[in-house]
This record gives C-alpha cells, sequence and structure tokens, in this order.
C-alpha cells in the first residue's frame, strides 16, 4: 500500500501537544487516520473497524487534546450485504463532449445542417445552458405524488437502489403536487460547505457523496444534497425552459440555468472558467448545452446513445508534475495489453490520483518514460487520468513486455497496440462472460462473481453458466478489496437469486443472442441491423460472406469482415451454447409480433429493457425514434399530444398503451382484461 499522506497538517499542531519523543509517532498516526477516514468516505474503507479503533487508542494516549480526535466521530460497522441492483424505467445515458470552443461551434453546425435537411430552423440562438455537476448521478422515481424510488446510475442500464439513504438526503420531496409516474434525473452532490464542517480530512467532495450516499447505517446522508436536472414522464412540455420551471414548482432544486445564443454560451463559459466556477458551493466540471426546443431533440436524435441535441462543454483538464514509480500492464477483457503509470499521489480536480493511463505501447516507446521521470499527469475531462508528457528524464525507457501478464503467452504487436489472442488467458474467459451476462441483462452478477467463477475453474465459457449449481456458487470466496485479507462469500441466498435471474432471462432474442457473444465490432445495435436486414436466424448469419453484409447501410467492409471472422471463429462455441439448449428465439418462430416495429415512449409500470425483450422475443423489432417505417408507438397515454405522439399520428402509426402492447402478445403477459386494440 502506498504511504498514507497527510490531509491537514495543522490537525496535530494543537493546544497541549505530546511529548516530544512522540512527536514522530504522532504525525504518522494523523497522516494514517486521515488517509484511512478519507478512504472511507470515498466508499473504500482500506481497514477493518478494529484496527482503526486501535490506531484512534494509541493517538489518544499519546496526545489527548488532538483535533483529530475531536473531529473523527465514530467508525461505521462493516459492510456485510450488498445494494439491490434496479433497472432504470428509462436509461440514463451520457453526453457526447466539445473541451473548445471550436469544437462547440462544430456541435452546433452539425446540429443544424442535420435539423435543416427535415426543413427546421437552427438553434443558434435557442439553447439551453445548465451547470454540469460533479457528483453521483441518481434517478428519483415518483408514484401518485408520493417518492417511491432513488437509483444510482450504475451503467445506465441497472443502478442500485439506494431509497432509504436517497430520502434522507437535502432536496428530495417526500411529496409532490403532481400524481402522474415521473422519473426526476439528478445528481448527489457534497457541498463544499459541508465537507469543510462535517467531512474533516476529506479532499474529494465528489468522492465523499459517492461514498456516503452507498452507506448501509445511512449515517451522514442529510448532509448530502440531490440536484436535479431533467424530468420523464408523459409531460406536454415543449422547451427545456419549461421541463426547468416544472422541477421548480414541483419543490426540487436544480443547478444554475441560462437561456441565450452561441456567443451567450461561449461568454457564459469563459466567465466560469475564469473565476465564477471557484466561487461555487459545490463542484462542477462544464456546462450542458442542449436545444431548447424539444421537438429539434427529437428531429436530431441519437448516437451511439448519446443525444445528438446535447453536449458537455467541459472545462480545460488540470494537470500536476508528479514521478513515475512503477509501470504496469494490465491485460483487459478483449487481450488488449495497456500500460499504467503508478505515480507518487498528486491532487487533481478534488482527488488523490496514483495510476494515470499511457493508452498504449506506442505512446510508452514514444515518450520514453522510465521510473523515476517528472510526468505532467492530466485528468481528462476531470475523470481520467493520463500521462500528458515526460517533464525530466531520470530512468531507463520502460520496454514493453513479450508476455501476457496474464497466462504469459506471448504476445502480439498490431498496430499500436500489444493483444493476448489466447483464448484460454484468464482476462480473456472473464471478459467474454462478463459480456455475456451484460448483454442478457443480469442484474445479480457483479465482475468479483466472475473472477472467482472463473480463478475456481468453474467456467470457461457462457454455456458453463447454465450447468453451475447453488451449491457451487454458495461456497465462492473473495477478497473484498485487493489490499484486505477480509474475505466475502455468496452464500447461498444469493447464489440462488444469481442463478434464478440468469435462467430467467431465457430464452434470448437473436440480437442479444449475437451481442452477447462478445465479437469485437458486433454490439446489439449491430445485430439488430443485421436481423433487420434479413438475417432471421444462426444459420443463414453464419452462411454470411463479407461483400454481402457489407452492402448492408450502416456496416461498411471492415465491421463486415470483422463478424464474419468473429462468427468463424466462435463457431464451435455457438454449437456449445446450442447443444445445452441455449437457442435464440427467431423471428420465424416468434409468430404475433413478426415483422412490426416499435417505439417505447415516455414512462411505463414495466422498465423500457423488458418490454423491448418482451416486442423481440415475439418478432418484433424496435426503432429508436418516430420514422414512416414505424408501426406502433407504445406510449402510456395515447390520447397524449406530445411531440412524438403527433409525429405518429402525421406518419399514420398506431398508438399503443402498455396493456395494448401486452394484449399483443398473447396471454400470460398483459395486465389487464382483452383491451379493443386498433389495427396498424
Amino acid at each position: 500500500m502506498a504511504k498514507p499522506r497527510i490531509a491537514n497538517p495543522a490537525l496535530f499542531d494543537s493546544g497541549l501537544g505530546p511529548d516530544p519523543g512522540s512527536r514522530k509517532r504522532v504525525t504518522e498516526l494523523v497522516e494514517r487516520l486521515s488517509h484511512y477516514r478519507e478512504s472511507y468516505y470515498a466508499g473504500e474503507p482500506e481497514v477493518s473497524d478494529a484496527a482503526y479503533d486501535a490506531l484512534e487508542d494509541e493517538l489518544r494516549s499519546l496526545d489527548p487534546s488532538n483535533l483529530l480526535l475531536g473531529k473523527v466521530g465514530s467508525p461505521a460497522a462493516p459492510r456485510t450485504e450488498a445494494w439491490e441492483k434496479a433497472r432504470h424505467e428509462l436509461p440514463m445515458g451520457s453526453l457526447n463532449k466539445a473541451v473548445s470552443v471550436d469544437e462547440l461551434r462544430e456541435w452546433l453546425t452539425r446540429c443544424n445542417d442535420l435539423l435543416a435537411k427535415d426543413a427546421e430552423p437552427p438553434i443558434d440562438q435557442e439553447l439551453f445552458v445548465a451547470e454540469k455537476l460533479d457528483g453521483l448521478s441518481v434517478e428519483l422515481v415518483y408514484r401518485n405524488g408520493t417518492f417511491a424510488d432513488g437509483i444510482t446510475r450504475g451503467d445506465g442500464e441497472v443502478g442500485e437502489r439506494i431509497t432509504a439513504n436517497v430520502a434522507r438526503m437535502r432536496g428530495v420531496p417526500r411529496a409532490i403536487p403532481d400524481a402522474r409516474p415521473l422519473s426526476v434525473r439528478g445528481e448527489i452532490i457534497l457541498r463544499l460547505s459541508d465537507m469543510r464542517e462535517h467531512f474533516p480530512g476529506v479532499t474529494s467532495p465528489r468522492n465523499a457523496a459517492a461514498g456516503t450516499a452507498r452507506r448501509f447505517d445511512g449515517q451522514g446522508n442529510h448532509r448530502l444534497s440531490v440536484l436535479v436536472y431533467d424530468v420523464a414522464g408523459d409531460l406536454e412540455l415543449s422547451t427545456e425552459r419549461q421541463k426547468f420551471a416544472l422541477l421548480l414548482r414541483l419543490g426540487f432544486a436544480t443547478p444554475q440555468t441560462f437561456y441565450g445564443s452561441i456567443d451567450d454560451v461561449v461568454q457564459w463559459h469563459q466567465e466560469y472558467a475564469q473565476g465564477r466556477r471557484q466561487s461555487l458551493d459545490y463542484e462542477i466540471d462544464g456546462l450542458v448545452v442542449r436545444a431548447d426546443r424539444l421537438e429539434a431533440q427529437l428531429q436530431l436524435g441519437e448516437v451511439n446513445h448519446r443525444p445528438r441535441g446535447a453536449v458537455a462543454f467541459k472545462f480545460a483538464s488540470p494537470s500536476k508534475v508528479s514521478r513515475v514509480l512503477e509501470i504496469q500492464w494490465d491485460t483487459g477483457p478483449s487481450g488488449r495489453v495497456t500500460p499504467v503509470a503508478v505515480v507518487e499521489p498528486v491532487q487533481l480536480a478534488g482527488a488523490t490520483v496514483q495510476r494515470a493511463s499511457l493508452h498504449n505501447a506506442s505512446l510508452v516507446r514514444a515518450l520514453g518514460i522510465g521510473v523515476g521521470d517528472e510526468v505532467l499527469v492530466s485528468r481528462r475531462n476531470d475523470v481520467i487520468p493520463y500521462v500528458e508528457e515526460v517533464v525530466a528524464k531520470h530512468g531507463e525507457a520502460a520496454q514493453p513486455p513479450g508476455a501476457c501478464p496474464r497466462c504469459a503467452e506471448p504476445l502480439l504487436s498490431e498496430g499500436e497496440y500489444l493483444l493476448c489472442r489466447n483464448d484460454e488467458c484468464p482476462a480473456i474467459v472473464e471478459g467474454r462472460i462478463r459480456n455475456w451476462i451484460d448483454a442478457v441483462g443480469v442484474l445479480e452478477w457483479g465482475d468479483r462473481l466472475v473472477q472467482a467463477i472463473v480463478e475456481r475453474g468453474l467456467a470457461r465459457e457462457p454455456r458453463d453458466l447454465y450447468a453451475l449449481t447453488s451449491e457451487a456458487l454458495a461456497s465462492l470466496e473473495w477478497k473484498e478489496q485487493e489490499r484486505l485479507k477480509k474475505t466475502e462469500k455468496l452464500g447461498p441466498k444469493r447464489a440462488s437469486k444469481a442463478l434464478g435471474e440468469l435462467r430467467a432471462r431465457l430464452p434470448l432474442t437473436l440480437p442479444v443472442f449475437l451481442a452477447a457473444l462478445g465479437i469485437e465490432g458486433f454490439g446489439l445495435q449491430t445485430a439488430r441491423l443485421l436481423v433487420a436486414a434479413g438475417y432471421r436466424d444462426l444459420d443463414s448469419l453464419l452462411a454470411a460472406k463479407e461483400p454481402e453484409l457489407a452492402a448492408i447501410h450502416g456496416l461498411g467492409e471492415i465491421k463486415a469482415a470483422s463478424i464474419v471472422r468473429g462468427l468463424q471463429r466462435r463457431a464451435a462455441e455457438i454449437g456449445r451454447l446450442l447443444d445445452a439448449g441455449i437457442e435464440p428465439v427467431t423471428e420465424t418462430a416468434a409468430g404475433p409480433l413478426r415483422g412490426k416495429t416499435f417505439c417505447i415512449t415516455g414512462k411505463l409500470s414495466r422498465p423500457r429493457d423488458e418490454l423491448v425483450r418482451l416486442i423481440e422475443q415475439h418478432g418484433g423489432r424496435e426503432l429508436s425514434t418516430v420514422t414512416k417505417q414505424l408501426d406502433f408507438l407504445v406510449i402510456a397515454d395515447p390520447a397524449s399530444s406530445s411531440s412524438k405522439a403527433d409525429k405518429a399520428r402525421q406518419y399514420g402509426t398506431t398508438l399503443l398503451s402498455e396493456a395494448q402492447l401486452l394484449a399483443l402478445l398473447g396471454p400470460g403477459t398483459s395486465t389487464e382484461p382483452d383491451p379493443e386494440l386498433p389495427q396498424a
């Protein structure tokens, strides 16, 4: 473990000083306790409560009036459980970024060009701007005007249900004057004034907020705040300004917002960068710029689940000089071997940085970096630490490894990267299994569980997961943290739940089955594109040639070649999955929704991905937006006058309620008795 750093040197320079002979030990204890306290509030405790108590007792005996003793308080109980996972009713996506004025104007030009093709007016003078908060994203769910759920962002699709803690936070009304089902998006933050007063020794408000929000005992959550920035539901709103006005009327707190032209946005950004940002009582890392008109956002659509009509205009990344202590090479789940520089700890954008990415082997060679060198370390977009340059050379240049750090097999060099191509490499096996778990939508399988399964030899490929028993899973153990000896065991209850969740996702649709294989460049959207192009079963896809796939709009020669090679390499594994009964549902066998297209909008009682899965299992396909090719728009209220509903009516698209959709699927899915269904 790296040497603990002192969080506040003044803590031990207090009142009655310690015996001169003990001062060195007191200094060491204050450094360590301050460090352990900070890591605890960041959600990553490094020592047990008993060890912390012993060190604190020693400090008390040596220097009873030390200020640290009056500020630390009682340690919390250790974690012995995990938060329940929950799926968002609408995905919580990310934004594309701009880090310069030129990039911001390029984004605006692209938006205007796309709008012009649909004869829509430009958005230059109609931009809505909000501060981009640097905290922990959360979804607040309200039903019948009452706070019902608080779910962390997680991976955007699935987060952790921390409802009890969120209910304690400032800015979360227990009741609102609106009975409609609403999904309110916000950010959990720790205000700087609260951090200074109630979290002594903590330097990262974001990490402290994340750690405190996930405490099982709920302590400290009344010191956190939630600022909200979005609301979803069956709302008849036409602008972002109306959306924020609604949030304020309902009693929520929001970040500061603005409305104006592109030139106004540039000016506001400069004002924040030059001092306004530093005057705030909370941390932000940029401004979120959106088309104010919601209709324009709808027309612009999405790319890779990121809205075209919004961009995060980031502040310049902070950077500091540090010294390289070690260069490590880590094998990732795809087999790519990535270099990481371990550096002397530096504070950047409110966080302690000790590991910084070197990206690839080519960059290591180009920098000539080695142990002992002074390097410039940055946090790009205030998030990812990178080594930007070597400031002063002091050591021998590092040499990339010739063998994989995980399996010791020889590495291949492809362009800028080093790759392990050993299919039995533990890192690659873990990656394939994690990809399968994520793609099929299983909630109860974390990275440490997958790692433990692979290390125990219980699974080498996804098929093996379906042969696992509750007894085998229940006995698995792993370290809670790499630096601790304490272990965690899955146990019978969680093992049974994990296996039940896995098997409940069967049967898989063909797009999900294909995406779950983890073939490079072959995600869910590409799989759906292939199915839409006529490849409705595995046999036709396995027989496909590169030229015919390349001719599909949206693929091209490179991706087509990658798909064909990937399927050929995994053909035997696909066969073993089929032999085990893991056979995808095809459109031909699916039945009632065969050939029909659906778009889901607004807040419904079931999660969006569950409805998409049901649609695909019954032969239908999902479209992300309303087009002339859409057959059905699924919406909470088919009589809605929202912009999406109006556009669907213009195209002659049928509007369905959730109950009507479920009735189309057949017996066993509908929650209401046979409503009268409109015909497409």
